[in-house]
């Protein structure tokens, strides 16, 4: 009984975590397209626009699944900056894991929510 409280403790703070990542990851993108495009309305539309997406299920996984793949895309450009292929294809790999768990996580924590 105590395992399983204790269990349930831990994935609701991983849940959490996730949750804490990809709402930061929500707000850094669209700061940084709102400075790149100069525009407070598109700072505000992909802000707006992607928590919308976050509450319907299906559009939510689109969304989760697009950002990871993003974050793998900015771990090979990291990697690129090495002028070595090794390096980008094991940053890409780690950026996709790691964000991928994060946004499992995150999908519990709106799920449970």
């Amino acid at each position: 009984m105590q395992n399983e409280v204790r269990r349930g403790v831990n994935q609701e703070k991983q849940s959490e975590e996730g949750a804490n990542w990809f709402f930061a990851e929500i707000f850094i993108i669209s700061v940084v397209s709102g400075f790149y495009f100069s525009s407070w309305w598109v700072f505000g539309g992909i802000l707006i626009g992607s928590i919308l997406l976050a509450v319907n299920k299906k559009t939510r996984l689109a969304l989760l699944i697009l950002l990871t793949f993003g974050c793998g895309t900015v771990g090979w450009i990291i990697g690129s900056w090495f002028d070595s292929s090794g390096a980008s294809i094991v940053l890409a790999i780690f950026s996709l894991l790691i964000s991928g768990g994060y946004h499992i996580w995150a999908n519990r924590w709106m799920e449970d929510n």
